[in-house]
Protein backbone atom coordinates (compact mmCIF):
# COMPACT_ATOMS: atom_id res chain seq x y z
CA UNK A 1 0.00 0.00 0.00
CA UNK A 2 2.68 2.37 0.65
CA UNK A 3 2.75 3.63 -2.98
CA UNK A 4 -0.17 4.27 -5.49
CA UNK A 5 -0.04 1.74 -8.76
CA UNK A 6 -2.88 3.97 -10.52
CA UNK A 7 -1.47 7.39 -10.52
CA UNK A 8 -1.42 8.84 -13.91
CA UNK A 9 1.22 6.45 -15.78
CA UNK A 10 1.37 8.59 -18.53
CA UNK A 11 3.11 11.22 -16.07
CA UNK A 12 4.48 9.07 -14.25
CA UNK A 13 6.94 7.09 -16.51
CA UNK A 14 9.39 8.66 -18.38
CA UNK A 15 12.19 10.60 -16.87
CA UNK A 16 12.33 12.68 -20.21
CA UNK A 17 9.65 15.74 -20.66
CA UNK A 18 7.53 15.64 -22.87
CA UNK A 19 8.30 18.49 -24.80
CA UNK A 20 12.21 17.51 -25.23
CA UNK A 21 11.01 13.96 -26.25
CA UNK A 22 8.70 15.44 -29.21
CA UNK A 23 11.63 18.17 -30.42
CA UNK A 24 13.88 14.87 -30.95
CA UNK A 25 10.59 13.09 -32.49
CA UNK A 26 10.47 16.21 -34.81
CA UNK A 27 14.25 16.00 -35.97
CA UNK A 28 14.26 12.77 -36.04
CA UNK A 29 11.41 12.28 -38.58
CA UNK A 30 12.68 15.44 -40.52
CA UNK A 31 16.22 14.14 -40.40
CA UNK A 32 16.54 10.25 -40.43
CA UNK A 33 13.41 10.31 -42.74
CA UNK A 34 13.76 7.25 -45.80
CA UNK A 35 12.94 9.90 -48.35
CA UNK A 36 15.81 12.22 -46.95
CA UNK A 37 18.82 9.38 -46.20
CA UNK A 38 18.52 7.15 -49.20
CA UNK A 39 18.99 9.78 -51.64
CA UNK A 40 21.95 11.46 -49.76
CA UNK A 41 23.07 7.86 -49.13
CA UNK A 42 22.66 6.61 -52.81
CA UNK A 43 24.42 9.97 -53.75
CA UNK A 44 27.08 9.73 -51.53
CA UNK A 45 27.99 6.21 -52.63
CA UNK A 46 28.25 6.80 -56.26
CA UNK A 47 30.70 9.36 -55.37
CA UNK A 48 32.77 6.33 -53.46
CA UNK A 49 32.72 4.45 -56.18
CA UNK A 50 33.73 6.76 -58.85
CA UNK A 51 36.16 7.93 -56.59
CA UNK A 52 37.53 4.65 -55.64
CA UNK A 53 38.03 4.22 -59.34
CA UNK A 54 39.55 6.22 -62.41
CA UNK A 55 36.61 8.36 -62.22
CA UNK A 56 33.15 8.34 -63.98
CA UNK A 57 31.27 11.12 -65.17
CA UNK A 58 27.82 9.61 -64.68
CA UNK A 59 28.60 8.21 -61.65
CA UNK A 60 29.70 11.49 -60.32
CA UNK A 61 26.55 13.17 -61.58
CA UNK A 62 24.30 10.39 -60.40
CA UNK A 63 26.23 11.45 -56.67
CA UNK A 64 25.51 14.89 -56.94
CA UNK A 65 22.04 14.22 -57.81
CA UNK A 66 20.84 11.77 -54.95
CA UNK A 67 22.60 14.41 -52.34
CA UNK A 68 21.06 17.06 -54.04
CA UNK A 69 18.02 15.83 -54.14
CA UNK A 70 18.04 14.57 -50.34
CA UNK A 71 19.08 18.03 -48.83
CA UNK A 72 16.28 19.78 -51.38
CA UNK A 73 13.48 16.78 -49.93
CA UNK A 74 15.19 17.91 -46.30
CA UNK A 75 14.40 21.59 -47.04
CA UNK A 76 11.26 20.68 -48.11
CA UNK A 77 10.12 18.94 -45.67
CA UNK A 78 11.27 21.58 -43.22
CA UNK A 79 9.85 24.37 -44.41
CA UNK A 80 6.68 23.21 -45.65
CA UNK A 81 5.92 19.97 -43.99
CA UNK A 82 7.06 20.77 -40.61
CA UNK A 83 3.75 21.82 -39.18
CA UNK A 84 2.22 18.88 -39.96
CA UNK A 85 4.97 16.70 -38.61
CA UNK A 86 4.80 18.20 -35.88
CA UNK A 87 1.22 17.48 -35.32
CA UNK A 88 2.15 14.20 -36.18
CA UNK A 89 4.45 13.61 -33.71
CA UNK A 90 1.61 15.24 -30.99
CA UNK A 91 -0.40 12.74 -31.74
CA UNK A 92 1.73 10.12 -31.29
CA UNK A 93 2.86 10.82 -27.70
CA UNK A 94 -0.42 11.32 -26.97
CA UNK A 95 -1.65 7.94 -28.41
CA UNK A 96 0.80 5.85 -26.56
CA UNK A 97 0.27 7.73 -23.63
CA UNK A 98 -3.68 7.12 -23.92
CA UNK A 99 -2.53 3.41 -24.64
CA UNK A 100 -0.15 3.20 -21.71
CA UNK A 101 -3.36 4.47 -19.72
CA UNK A 102 -5.24 1.79 -20.87
CA UNK A 103 -3.06 -0.74 -20.54
CA UNK A 104 -2.50 0.65 -16.72
CA UNK A 105 -6.46 0.56 -16.16
CA UNK A 106 -6.67 -3.29 -17.57
CA UNK A 107 -4.45 -4.42 -15.22
CA UNK A 108 -5.68 -2.42 -12.39
CA UNK A 109 -9.04 -4.24 -13.56
CA UNK A 110 -8.20 -8.00 -13.22
CA UNK A 111 -6.58 -7.19 -9.82
CA UNK A 112 -10.10 -5.90 -8.98
CA UNK A 113 -11.51 -9.25 -9.70
CA UNK A 114 -9.21 -10.72 -7.08
CA UNK A 115 -11.03 -9.00 -4.12
CA UNK A 116 -14.60 -11.07 -4.76
CA UNK A 117 -16.22 -7.39 -4.46
CA UNK A 118 -18.12 -6.81 -8.09
CA UNK A 119 -18.38 -3.23 -6.93
CA UNK A 120 -14.82 -2.20 -7.67
CA UNK A 121 -14.94 -3.81 -11.09
CA UNK A 122 -17.99 -1.84 -11.62
CA UNK A 123 -17.16 1.51 -10.58
CA UNK A 124 -13.88 1.35 -12.59
CA UNK A 125 -16.16 0.80 -15.72
CA UNK A 126 -18.47 3.64 -15.25
CA UNK A 127 -14.99 5.67 -14.54
CA UNK A 128 -13.87 4.34 -17.61
CA UNK A 129 -16.92 5.23 -19.45
CA UNK A 130 -17.65 8.59 -17.72
CA UNK A 131 -14.12 10.01 -18.43
CA UNK A 132 -14.57 9.02 -22.16
CA UNK A 133 -17.73 10.55 -22.56
CA UNK A 134 -16.92 13.48 -20.92
CA UNK A 135 -13.62 13.91 -23.28
CA UNK A 136 -15.59 13.47 -26.43
CA UNK A 137 -18.17 15.70 -25.26
CA UNK A 138 -15.37 18.50 -24.73
CA UNK A 139 -14.49 18.49 -28.14
CA UNK A 140 -17.62 20.03 -29.27
CA UNK A 141 -17.23 22.85 -31.29
CA UNK A 142 -17.34 26.58 -29.90
CA UNK A 143 -16.35 24.95 -26.20
CA UNK A 144 -12.91 23.17 -26.32
CA UNK A 145 -11.19 26.14 -24.92
CA UNK A 146 -13.49 26.79 -22.33
CA UNK A 147 -13.82 23.01 -21.02
CA UNK A 148 -9.93 22.73 -21.00
CA UNK A 149 -9.76 23.73 -16.76
CA UNK A 150 -12.68 21.40 -16.51
CA UNK A 151 -11.07 18.69 -18.43
CA UNK A 152 -8.06 18.92 -16.30
CA UNK A 153 -10.39 18.75 -12.97
CA UNK A 154 -12.58 15.74 -14.28
CA UNK A 155 -9.10 13.84 -15.33
CA UNK A 156 -7.55 14.46 -11.95
CA UNK A 157 -10.78 13.43 -10.22
CA UNK A 158 -10.59 10.35 -12.55
CA UNK A 159 -7.23 9.29 -11.32
CA UNK A 160 -7.91 9.96 -7.33
CA UNK A 161 -11.15 7.86 -8.22
CA UNK A 162 -8.97 4.94 -9.55
CA UNK A 163 -6.48 5.53 -6.34
CA UNK A 164 -9.10 4.76 -4.12
CA UNK A 165 -10.29 1.51 -5.93
CA UNK A 166 -6.86 0.17 -5.59
CA UNK A 167 -6.57 1.32 -1.91
CA UNK A 168 -9.26 -0.48 -1.41
CA UNK A 169 -8.45 -3.47 -2.89
CA UNK A 170 -4.97 -3.57 -0.54
CA UNK A 171 -6.95 -2.78 2.38
CA UNK A 172 -9.02 -6.01 1.43
CA UNK A 173 -5.76 -7.70 1.13
CA UNK A 174 -4.71 -6.74 4.84
CA UNK A 175 -8.04 -7.75 6.25
CA UNK A 176 -7.90 -10.82 5.46
CA UNK A 177 -4.74 -11.04 7.37
CA UNK A 178 -6.44 -9.78 10.44
CA UNK A 179 -9.19 -11.02 12.68
CA UNK A 180 -12.04 -9.02 15.51
CA UNK A 181 -12.33 -5.48 15.39
CA UNK A 182 -9.18 -4.65 13.75
CA UNK A 183 -10.41 -6.72 10.83
CA UNK A 184 -13.59 -4.58 11.24
CA UNK A 185 -12.01 -1.55 11.24
CA UNK A 186 -9.85 -1.69 7.90
CA UNK A 187 -13.19 -3.04 6.51
CA UNK A 188 -15.00 -0.03 7.62
CA UNK A 189 -12.36 2.00 6.22
CA UNK A 190 -12.50 0.45 3.20
CA UNK A 191 -16.05 0.73 2.59
CA UNK A 192 -15.73 4.49 3.16
CA UNK A 193 -13.19 4.16 0.11
CA UNK A 194 -15.59 2.37 -1.92
CA UNK A 195 -18.30 5.38 -0.95
CA UNK A 196 -16.20 8.21 -2.20
CA UNK A 197 -14.85 6.18 -5.36
CA UNK A 198 -18.61 5.92 -6.26
CA UNK A 199 -19.57 9.57 -5.55
CA UNK A 200 -16.49 10.40 -8.14
CA UNK A 201 -18.44 8.05 -10.55
CA UNK A 202 -21.29 9.86 -10.11
CA UNK A 203 -19.87 13.36 -10.37
CA UNK A 204 -17.73 12.86 -13.58
CA UNK A 205 -21.33 11.68 -14.65
CA UNK A 206 -23.17 14.85 -13.52
CA UNK A 207 -20.43 16.74 -15.33
CA UNK A 208 -21.15 15.13 -18.24
CA UNK A 209 -25.05 16.12 -18.21
CA UNK A 210 -24.06 19.61 -17.12
CA UNK A 211 -22.17 19.50 -20.43
CA UNK A 212 -25.38 18.37 -22.65
CA UNK A 213 -26.53 21.05 -21.30
CA UNK A 214 -24.63 24.22 -22.47
CA UNK A 215 -26.26 26.47 -24.08
CA UNK A 216 -24.38 30.23 -25.09
CA UNK A 217 -26.45 32.31 -22.83
CA UNK A 218 -25.78 29.98 -19.59
CA UNK A 219 -22.82 28.01 -20.61
CA UNK A 220 -20.08 30.42 -18.76
CA UNK A 221 -21.99 29.96 -15.26
CA UNK A 222 -22.88 26.17 -15.91
CA UNK A 223 -19.07 26.04 -16.36
CA UNK A 224 -18.18 27.92 -13.55
CA UNK A 225 -20.72 25.70 -11.17
CA UNK A 226 -19.32 22.47 -12.69
CA UNK A 227 -15.34 23.46 -11.60
CA UNK A 228 -16.38 24.15 -8.14
CA UNK A 229 -18.22 20.97 -7.51
CA UNK A 230 -15.18 19.36 -9.37
CA UNK A 231 -12.99 20.50 -7.26
CA UNK A 232 -14.71 19.62 -4.06
CA UNK A 233 -14.53 16.61 -5.21
CA UNK A 234 -10.78 16.60 -5.83
CA UNK A 235 -10.70 17.75 -2.28
CA UNK A 236 -12.80 14.87 -1.40
CA UNK A 237 -10.55 12.52 -2.63
CA UNK A 238 -7.04 14.25 -0.87
CA UNK A 239 -8.91 13.54 2.30
CA UNK A 240 -9.76 9.95 1.78
CA UNK A 241 -5.80 10.12 0.29
CA UNK A 242 -4.75 11.51 4.17
CA UNK A 243 -6.98 8.88 5.94
CA UNK A 244 -4.97 5.75 3.83
CA UNK A 245 -1.59 7.60 4.65
CA UNK A 246 -2.85 7.58 8.69
CA UNK A 247 -3.76 3.81 8.37
CA UNK A 248 0.09 3.32 6.79
CA UNK A 249 1.96 4.94 9.70
CA UNK A 250 0.25 1.95 12.04
CA UNK A 251 3.10 0.36 13.64
CA UNK A 252 1.36 -2.71 12.96
CA UNK A 253 0.64 -2.02 9.62
CA UNK A 254 3.55 -3.57 7.83
CA UNK A 255 3.75 -6.34 9.61
CA UNK A 256 0.10 -7.30 8.95
CA UNK A 257 0.75 -6.36 5.10
CA UNK A 258 3.54 -8.49 4.72
CA UNK A 259 3.35 -11.34 7.79
CA UNK A 260 6.71 -12.76 6.26
CA UNK A 261 8.94 -9.82 6.53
Amino acid sequence: LAKSHTRNPSQQASSKPVVEELRKRILREIFVAPSVVLPIVGGASAWLVSWAGVGSDMLNLVGLAGVLGGIGWFATRFIFQLDGISQKAMQDLANEARQKEENHLNELQKRLATDQDPRTEQYLILLRENRAELEKLAQTPGIQIRSLEILKQARQLFWAATDQLDQSLKMYQLAQKLSGEQKQGVLAQREHCLSEARESAEHLRDAIATFRQFTDKNLQRDMDSLQLELAESIQAAKRSEERLRDLQKRPDYERYLNPEG
